[in-house]
């Protein structure tokens, strides 16, 4: 799997993390749980994207 496909399933995870977190009514340690990992997924998605889409501009140059 390449990086780019890892950050674009990163990020959808992340995402669908999020939209349940909003859509459910949960409380507690749970809703901490999902919406941590809703955060974190989004934050390694996008840096994974981002040297991806450097390491692209490089190799163009």
């Amino acid at each position: 799997m390449d990086n780019r496909s890892l950050g674009l399933l990163l990020v959808s995870t992340g995402t669908i993390f999020l939209i349940l977190t909003l859509t459910l009514h949960i409380a507690g340690l749970l809703y901490g749980v999902i919406l941590g990992s809703s955060i974190l997924l989004n934050v390694l998605g996008s840096g994974i994207l981002i040297k991806f889409i450097a390491d692209q501009k490089l190799a163009n140059l």
